[in-house]
Parts: structure tokens; sequence; C-alpha cells
């Protein structure tokens, strides 16, 4: 072999021997699912409402005579806890001597309401509820600001719909598809399979992200969904609930070490808009149902600003809320409930 081409396949070979002995490496010590796993969690989705775990088709067990159901929408607030919301409502409300009323747990994680209106049809309304609760709007809310920027869309929608099945030939990524076979590429190129894979940057220039427009169409689309809600419920002589619930940005002072880094800890470009954003939107919301209810009336209760003036550690994150404050949550919700409750139970009667 010439001196020519020996150096040259030698550095090759070398370099090769590195690149596998480093891709080993990240492969067995950092392993990585992909590269949205940090900023967006990867989840398995289902049709329509994304990560709800009820199959279609299925539906709860005949209602017992004289038993109230009250089937309870929402996000990760509603189906998680210690215990969940939907328990601690339940037990108030026999605590107050609604003996007969179930609260049957209908959340899902990170379920925003374009998905709650979804589960209402396809899950909720065959199990004979006598009332539906949906407990919302944080994750309509913060969903855009932080993930996929279109308002209503499904949280981390970006990463399901960029699809190499459809793609073009002249389209098709095979550069960044090879490259991201690679455990260490996944690592040190996290940023450019992002944007490649979600066009995370380019999503937020067409939503108009940060805009007043953008800010309205999130409060538009809320407020919407839950009229729809409303009127639907009512064709199937269905009570009716809507609760807008609070996050930390409505509450005006972090007494907790968890609750000021939670806000000192927001990534730089969120950081900037994320105060000024929230309560801005929710003014749209409040002004959007109020619209909503002049058309259709429909019960709604605003305890977005319940935490507004505590001085005791609410939230474990700027959405979930610790275990005494689930249950102020669960105390006013059925002092709203009251009312409608023995509305239903008389009925049944």
């Amino acid at each position: 072999m010439s001196e020519k081409l020996k150096w040259p396949l030698f550095a090759v070979g070398f370099l090769l021997i590195l690149f596998i002995m480093a891709e080993l490496l990240f492969r067995y010590l950092f392993p990585m699912i992909s590269p949205f796993d940090e900023r967006i969690a990867v989840r398995y989705a289902a049709p329509y409402t994304m990560f709800s775990t009820f199959d279609y088709g299925t539906k709860e067990k005949e209602k017992a005579q004289g038993q109230i159901r009250i089937m309870m929408l929402g996000g990760s607030t509603v189906a998680y806890g210690n215990p969940p919301l939907p328990v601690y409502v339940e037990r108030e409300l026999h605590r107050r001597g609604i003996h007969g009323v179930r609260v049957l747990n209908y959340g899902v994680i990170s379920q925003n309401s374009s998905q709650e209106l979804a589960h209402l049809v396809f899950h909720i309304l065959d199990s004979e509820p006598d009332l539906v609760v949906m407990y919302d709007g944080g994750n309509d809310i913060m969903d855009p600001l932080l993930y996929d920027p279109r308002p209503g869309y499904p949280f981390n929608f970006l990463a399901y719909e960029n699809n190499v099945l459809f793609k073009d030939v002249k389209e098709y990524p095979w550069a960044a598809l090879m490259a991201y076979g690679s455990e260490m590429f996944r690592h040190l190129f996290r940023g450019y399979f992002f944007e490649k894979f979600g066009n995370f940057s380019a999503l937020r220039m067409a939503a108009d992200y940060g805009e007043t427009s953008w800010s309205e169409k999130v409060a538009e689309i809320y407020a919407g969904n839950l009229a729809k809600a409303a009127r639907i419920c009512s064709t199937y002589d269905v009570g009716y609930v809507a609760v807008f619930q609070p996050i930390i940005f409505y509450k005006r002072q972090a007494v907790s070490d968890v609750e000021k880094n939670i806000l000192a800890g927001w990534p730089e470009t969120e950081a900037k808009i994320v105060g000024p954003y929230t309560h801005d939107v929710r003014t749209r919301i409040l002004r959007h149902i109020s619209k909503e209810q002049k058309r259709f009336s429909f019960e709604f209760h605003d305890l977005s600003g319940i935490f507004a003036g505590s001085t005791e550690p609410v939230f474990t994150d700027y959405i979930h809320i610790n275990d005494a404050s689930n249950r102020k949550i669960a105390t006013t919700i059925c002092d709203h409930l009251m009312d409608t409750v023995a509305r239903r139970a008389n009925k049944q009667h």
C-alpha cells in the first residue's frame, strides 16, 4: 500500500473506531428516546383524544337504582393526585349527605378542551352521565406557549403529524434520518433534530406566536369548546358545569422554594412573555365565555384566581397543586354543584 493511501485510511479507521466507541458510550450510558423528550414528553397517541386510555366502544356498568353519576373531565390535574380531584369531590358530596353520587375520573394527561370535547362524544355520553364537569383551561393556555404553538392543537401534535411516510422524495430527510440513528448525534444535535422533525420555529411564526391575535385565538377556542360541550350535554339531557382552573401565574406571591424555582426556571424566550400572556388570555377567555353564555346559557365557574392571595404553598409545578389545595378546589366545586346535583336527584324521583 502506498504511503499516500496509508495515512488517510489510518485516519478514517481511527475516526471510525472513535465514533463506534462514543456511540456505544451514549447508547448504553445515556439512552434517549427522541430529541423531544426533555421539552416535549414522548407518549403514544390514540385517535381523537390522543392520550386517552379508554377503549372505544366500552362504557361504564349500568347505573344502580337512584345513583347520580358525575363524569369529571380534564387533564392530569383531574387524572392524577393523592387521591385525584374526583375522589375528593365525591367524598365531599357524601359528607354533605348526597350518598348516591358517584364521581368518575375521566381525566387524561395533557388533555385540552378540544380533546375533552371529543372525549365527551366518544367515551362519556354512552355511560349514562347525569352530570358532566369539565375542570380545565390550564393546558389550553400553557400548551401553545411551551409546546405546539397552534391554539387548540393537542399537546405535542407537531411530533405526530410530521410523518416521513407522506413526504415527497425531494422532501424526504434521508440525511437527518441517517444521523438520527446515532444516539450520540441525538444528544449532541438535539436542537437540529427538534427543528428538522418538528418545524417548531416555523410553526410559531405561522401561528403569530406572542401576538395579540394568537392570544385571542387561544381564548376563543377554549370558550367555544366549553359552549359546544354545554350544547351537546343539553341535547342528551345531561347536566353540565365548566370550571376554569388556576395556574401559578394567577398567584400573586410565590411563598415556597418550589414555587420560586418554578417561576425562575422558564426558558428565556417564554419567560419574557409568560406573565403578560397568561393574564391577558385569561381576560380574553372570560370575555368570550360571557359572549357564549348570551348565545346559550351554561354554568361556568372561574376558579383561576382562587389562590391569588394565598400565603401558603400551593403549586408543585405551573399547573399541579398540592393535596391541601386540591381539597380546597374540591370543596369549592361542591359548593357550586349542590343545586345542580339536587335538581338531578329530584328528577330521578
